[in-house]
């Protein structure tokens, strides 16, 4: 299953709502996921422990290849399940890959998951995460949309 990953905070999320959930092993900082136990979605504040993620970073003409950290503790995750991370429950994040935005996507337009993962403004048989909110000065690109989680 994909899971659509955020490149950045548009609005910030409410610290007080933050949650722990259980998270599967290697979830991207920024994940767009479902809670196991619930309906409810959210977006990973830190890397889960697991996997291999690399982090490469350019300097100059060279290439720094290092392994992503992880969240501190999130490994010692025993009275919620495996691995752990902070979820924000609200607040607007960028997703690049949103299918069928266009540059006429309005304000306020409902953003919805599909069964594999991707994110879309198609309602058809998926669920509502979130609704559109750009700020006043938001440079709009064709499937890249900023989504207010919960909304």
């Amino acid at each position: 299953m994909a899971t659509a990953v955020a490149t950045q905070a548009v609005f910030s999320h409410t610290d007080a709502i933050v949650e722990i959930w259980d998270v599967p092993a290697g979830t991207e900082k920024h994940s767009l996921i479902k809670q196991a136990s619930s309906d409810r979605y959210g977006v990973t504040l830190t890397r889960a422990p697991g996997g291999t993620a690399i982090d490469e970073i350019e300097l100059g003409p060279y290439a720094v290849r290092r392994p992503k950290p992880a969240g501190v503790g999130g490994d010692a995750a025993e009275a919620i399940g495996e691995f752990a991370s902070g979820v924000a429950l609200d607040g607007t994040w960028e997703f690049p890959s949103v299918a069928g935005a266009t540059l006429a996507t309005e304000q306020g337009t409902p953003v919805y998951i599909e069964a594999d993962g991707d994110l879309t403004i198609t309602q058809d048989t998926n669920v509502q995460v979130g609704t559109v909110n750009y700020t006043a000065t938001y440079a709009k690109a064709a499937g890249k949309l900023p989504v207010k989680i919960g909304a």
